[in-house]
């Protein structure tokens, strides 16, 4: 039986010594040849191609019926038509399945490189708890969810091996496009690797899931839940009692085996949906968070140097972490040995507790189906601002495994008529609870350190209701129905094209595909134009194409998704005409995982682009090379600061990826602006603009407490100038997404122009607020003239982890400015 010393050549968790990720893939199906416990199955590949897998360890007998065991847990999982009687025998006939997901942050590797250590156990265990797992548990080990960033995490580590660099993190994201947001995709489901898992999930129906962390190296040796308030109200309690259930018996076991600085109940809420998707499909999902080194060298942590976070004091022994670390070397051996006996705990509870496991689960799946009280539905009209981005949220659903259904005829639901067409999300269905999370308002409670006194921070965001992100129109139903209803496989719209085009095409402004479709006519020569005033029924930022062939936009009409309409009548229109903006977008050696959204999206969308690091901004002569430099969000400090030569250890960066913008690049931006360039700030970023490029804006929250002004991720109403071209296409009310995020106020007006204001009353939708009325009538997005060019400045997040799509075109408008002539009469027709 091959073990990974005898593959690798030393044992797993050796200082200074790590597998890439072809070398895992390569153990695990040497592993699997060898043994017949182990199945290695591909499920797909990862962003850039490399083998996204899953390991399955079970007994023989499992691994041989487990399309008959599936079958079992899918009856569990969707009790609608069978009578409760008859869970008995399916759980007495079933296995749980166990899900170990392994380092979504590549830079955690300690999970995914115990595994092969795990794995090679249990294919050679013969003693009794492992036999029994084997017996009743068919577990599934992701050995990372991260494969690229593995791989990247390895070539960097390899590559200042034994110098003073060794261990330092990278200075680019490690994830192609997401970094760290690759486990906040939970239920937009955008990427190649959360796609594959929700797949892996729907079809595999685990009972239960450890998620497998890393934090930093100055508290806890190793946190697993229970979590902190506020849970998610949205999950079944038998979930949430679960979670303290298994955190409890992995903690006991660690104490048990002397690993000290084991905490539970601290730090981590679980309210966001961002951060699980199993809570929601019948699942009990858990994390652990161990204490890391860096990567694979040791660290040395003085017990005087641990560090108080949130509350929680590592030298102290409390309930809840009984057993204090003194300090000493921490190593990646210590996190592999932890992680270890944290993941047989996990899977030992799972065979010693196999039928009681099953049958929570099949009550868990009989509540969600069964379910009495309200919301009945929500649903989706098909009269929408963007047929486009409601099909994103239908089919975000659909992929989350919810049945969408589409009403074939006129129903009536409390108490109003809905037309044939009508999208119909019940929630008596198993994925209900995800359902319900995703679409309802969310009402966050007010939680404070004391009463009156500072509030405690959210983990994640407060706010996350879909259909406002998306700008879609939802609406919910509390009372039961009847509706003439078909599942609907929630295909794509396409664009029709209509009328002959005798003297051009004309579309609207209102789809995010209008965008798709304005970048594929550039790139085909078309010209291009956009209205600057309503002309009839054709509103501010409607399109004007010349110049196009027919079957060009026959192509560009059905892959945007947009409708196109002939000219056919001679018009005269005030119009400015739009070419190609010279996009340079800012990368900072400090990664900003907002940077790389920006590319998912404009990859996605075709939209071309540049990549511009501190020297090509400090350089200067930027105007000669781009119309529009964006900076996406980050904090002032880390653009203009970047990467300090040692951090808070005194451990020394590579010098190449010291530093940021500094006062050259700053001052750069600043001509880039003057001489006629368009800076766009996204966010934390505006600060930036303000403090060192001095446009007359302020932000009128700067240095209010915490009491004084909170707004930690909500969603927020905002009123909107749809004359501007910042809000061609946008609605009069519109919604952003509020993090933290600087509020404009404009100190000269006749340079700054805010083209978006927060209302004067309850600017709050779905979220937690206090100090509300410091919003009232103040700038959420502004253009400021700054010489010959112009700032603009969002003081909210328009494209939020690929999330926030009903504001993605105030972005796209943004851009859009750098390519934009003055608006001039234009004639289509003689």
């Amino acid at each position: 039986m091959p073990t990974p010393e005898s593959v690798l050549g030393y044992q797993i968790g050796t200082p200074r010594r790590l597998p890439d990720w072809d070398e895992i893939v390569a153990y695990f199906d040497q592993l699997a040849a060898a043994s017949d416990r182990v199945v290695v199955e591909r499920l797909g590949e990862s962003t850039q191609g490399r083998p996204y897998i899953a390991v399955y360890v079970s007994s023989p007998e499992n691994l041989a019926r487990r399309e008959e065991l599936r079958d079992t847990l899918n009856k569990l999982y969707d009790p609608r038509g069978r009578d409760a009687a008859e869970d008995e025998a399916l759980i007495e006939s079933g296995k749980v399945t166990a899900f170990l997901l392994c380092t979504q942050h590549s830079n955690e590797i300690g999970a995914a490189v115990m595994t092969l250590e795990l794995a090679s156990d249990l294919a050679a265990a013969d003693d009794p708890d492992s036999l029994e797992v084997l017996e009743n548990v068919v577990a599934v080990i992701i050995p990372s969810h991260n494969p690229d960033g593995h791989q990247m995490i390895v070539e960097w580590y390899r590559q200042w091996l034994g110098t003073e660099y060794e261990g330092q993190p990278m200075p680019w994201l490690y994830h192609h496009y997401v970094g760290h947001d690759n486990n906040r995709d939970w239920f937009m489901l955008t990427q190649a690797e959360t796609g594959l898992y929700a797949d892996l999930h729907n079809r595999e129906r685990p009972q239960l899931v450890f998620d497998m962390h890393q934090m930093g190296r100055d508290g806890a040796r190793f946190m697993v839940p229970p979590f902190i308030d506020p849970l998610d109200p949205n999950q079944d309690p038998v979930i949430q009692q679960g979670f303290g259930d298994l955190g409890t018996a992995i903690a006991t076991r660690l104490t048990a085996a002397g690993k000290s600085g084991v905490a539970t109940h601290i730090i981590f809420d679980n309210y966001s949906p961002s951060l699980a998707y199993g809570n929601y499909h019948g699942s009990v999902d858990i994390l652990s968070e161990a204490a890391s080194c860096r990567l694979a060298t040791p660290v040395e942590v003085p017990e005087d140097k641990l560090k108080v976070e949130a509350g929680f004091d590592p030298k102290v022994r409390t309930w809840n972490h009984p057993l204090p670390w003194k300090g000493g070397e921490w190593t990646l051996r210590d996190i592999v040995e932890y992680d270890k006996i944290a993941a047989l705990a996990f899977l030992e509870h799972a065979a010693r507790n196999r039928r009681q496991w099953l049958r929570n689960y099949a009550g868990i799946m009989r509540r969600t189906v069964e379910r009495v009280d309200g919301p009945y539905a929500f649903l989706i009209p098909t009269e929408q601002d963007d047929p486009g981005t409601t099909h994103d949220l239908l089919d975000t659903l659909r992929r989350g495994d919810v049945e969408v259904e589409r009403a074939t005829a006129e129903f009536v639901a409390d108490g109003v008529r809905y037309p044939a067409g009508t999208w119909v999300i019940r929630l008596a269905q198993p994925s209900g609870n995800y359902v319900k999370t995703l679409l309802e308002m969310q009402t966050y409670p007010d939680l404070r350190r004391w009463p009156d006194g500072p509030p405690v921070p959210p983990y994640d965001i407060v706010g996350h209701t879909l259909p406002l992100q998306m700008g879609v129109r939802a609406i919910q139903v509390d009372a039961e129905f009847e509706a003439p209803v078909e599942l609907d496989d929630v295909s794509a719209p396409e664009g029709e094209v209509s009328g002959q085009g005798q003297y051009g095409w004309r579309f609207s402004a209102t789809r995010n595909g209008s965008v798709r479709a304005l970048y594929r006519l550039l790139a085909a020569g078309a010209s291009v134009y956009r209205l600057t005033e309503r002309h009839g029924a054709l509103a501010a930022g409607t399109y004007l194409v010349r110049d196009a062939a027919r079957d060009t936009i026959d192509a560009v009409a059905r892959d945007a998704g947009v409708d196109i309409v002939g000219i056919d009548t001679p018009i005269e229109v005030r119009a400015a005409q739009q070419s190609l903006p010279r996009l340079g977008i800012y990368q900072s050696w400090k990664p900003s995982i907002d940077e790389g959204w920006l590319r998912w999206i404009f990859d996605d969308y075709g939209i071309p682009y540049e990549t511009l690091h501190n020297a090509d901004i400090r350089q200067g002569g930027l105007l000669e090379k781009f119309d529009v430099i964006l900076l996406p969000e980050q904090s002032a400090k880390d653009i203009f600061e970047g990467n300090p030569e040692k951090n808070q250890y005194q451990e020394p960066y590579p010098k190449e990826y010291v530093g940021g913008l500094g006062r050259i690049g700053a001052e750069a931006l600043g001509a880039f602006v003057e001489q006629g360039g368009t800076l766009v700030a996204l966010d934390s970023a505006s600060r930036f603009v303000m403090r060192y490029i001095h446009p007359p804006v302020r932000n009128a929250v700067e240095g209010l407490s915490n009491e004084e002004f909170y707004c930690p991720g909500s969603l927020l109403r905002i009123l909107v100038d749809t004359s501007h071209p910042l809000g061609w296409g946008m609605n009069r009310q519109e919604v952003a997404l509020f993090i933290k995020s600087p509020v404009l106020e404009g100190t000269r007006g006749d340079e700054v122009r805010l083209v978006a204001r927060y209302p004067e009353y309850e600017p709050n939708l779905s979220g937690w607020i206090l100090g509300a009325e410091r919003l009232a009538g103040k700038g959420a997005l502004a253009e400021v003239s700054v010489g010959e060019g112009r700032a603009i400045l969002f003081g909210f997040r328009p494209q939020f982890r690929g999330q926030s799509r009903g504001s993605y075109r105030f972005l796209f408008n943004a851009i859009a400015r750098g390519g934009q002539s003055d608006a001039e009469p234009i004639t289509f027709g003689s």
